[in-house]
């Protein structure tokens, strides 16, 4: 059974460039496998599924073309409601290292 429900590639930002808007993510069945092609859905969408309990891990690509997992997403309450992969008290969203979209 795969550790994550979901893995997140990349994410794209609000028009202030203040916080994430949209993620791109990928869903992992249950021997771990996931496509390329992921689905882009809202900050909301994602905050809600893990509310239910869906898990999600960043992955990047490596410069030898290997994916790679990063850090479990959590959901934080700041003056809104965050994703990082860091628990810590600050605002940023600590997925700026994936690619924007």
């Amino acid at each position: 059974m795969a550790k994550f429900d979901y893995y997140v590639s990349a994410v794209s930002y609000n028009k202030d460039s203040t916080h994430i808007a949209k993620l791109r993510i990928h869903p992992i069945d249950a021997e771990g496998g996931w496509k390329l092609t992921g689905e882009e859905v809202t900050r909301p969408h994602v905050v809600s599924l893990i509310e239910k309990k869906k898990t999600f891990a960043s992955i990047t690509q490596g410069k030898d073309k290997k994916w790679y997992t990063g850090a479990q997403l959590e959901v934080i309450q700041v003056a809104t409601d965050y994703l990082k992969t860091v628990k810590d008290t600050s605002a940023k969203d600590n997925l700026e290292n994936l690619p924007q979209f």
